[in-house]
């Protein structure tokens, strides 16, 4: 028969593990939900109709490299004085390079990840690559501020760490993360492929069927079906697409006026 002090510890794990696993899904939900409005905004399109799963991967984006290089800082600071221990007198150069390097991993790790995706390195300057370090290097301070705010005993408080800055290092990491969203919403995100959970439009033709297609559908009459256009979102009702008339941004197509879509080779839409 099971003790049950050890079943009690162990029910206490799991609800504490549930409930973390719940925070984590509804920060990265909201997150995503974020960045795919911010994202279809931009289009004049709204994401209430998009499917949850997108909001979930596009906030996975968003929050798991910095996530990545807090936890490995954070990680990191726990071992690194019995990696590279300290000599009276002299500099520390291995605990210095240590913690130099260590935050590049994720970082580097995140680039590679986008480098094996076709087209995105071509589309990413250095302007970009700058400013999205610049932005984690700024929630990881933000957000190891609030931490040791948070944690520091009352004897070791400083100006700058302690109780009472709580809020203010708070305020300052959601206003970090904020703008780290919508600037992410902007110029990543739409470079991550649609099959990725990206925002990357697919270049579909549509189908003709029985109905003809709407009239501000151009048609390939030889092909029987639409010329290609960029598929931005679907929704239950209906196929978002890019316009092709510059003094317009986006077209709403019933799914009921076609048939079908094929999906193109990327680019064949331009």
């Amino acid at each position: 028969m099971a003790d049950p002090d050890t079943l009690k510890s162990d029910l206490n794990i799991l609800d504490s593990l549930s409930k973390c696993v719940a925070v984590a899904v509804g920060v990265l939900y909201l997150l995503g939900f974020l960045v795919v409005s911010a994202h279809l905004s931009s289009y004049g399109v709204s994401s209430f109709s998009v499917l949850q799963l997108q909001y979930l991967i596009a906030g996975g984006w968003a929050l798991g490299p910095p996530l990545a290089l807090f936890s490995i800082i954070d990680s990191g600071h726990k071992f690194e004085e019995r990696a590279t221990p300290d000599t009276p007198g002299k500099f520390n150069w291995r605990r210095f390079l240590f913690s130099l390097f260590l935050p590049a991993i994720p970082y580097a790790l995140f680039w590679g990840i986008l480098a094996s995706i076709p087209r995105v390195l071509q589309e990413i300057t250095w302007r970009v690559g700058i400013r999205l370090f610049l932005f984690y290097v700024g929630m990881t301070f933000s957000g190891q501020s609030l931490w040791m705010s948070w944690r520091i005993p009352r004897e070791k408080e400083n100006w700058f760490v302690n109780r009472q800055a709580v809020p203010f290092h708070s305020t300052l990491l959601l206003t970090v993360a904020l703008a780290y969203v919508l600037w992410f919403a902007a110029h990543i995100y739409p470079l991550i492929p649609f099959s990725l959970g990206g925002g990357r439009p697919l270049t579909v033709s549509f189908i003709v069927g029985e109905k003809k297609l709407p009239d501000f559908i151009k048609t390939d009459v030889s092909l029987n079906r639409s010329i290609p256009y960029e598929l931005l979102v679907t929704t239950d009702k209906s196929y978002v697409v890019l316009s092709q008339d510059p003094r317009e941004k986006s077209i709403e197509v019933s799914r009921d006026s076609v048939a079908g879509i094929v999906v193109l080779e990327e680019g064949r839409a331009k």
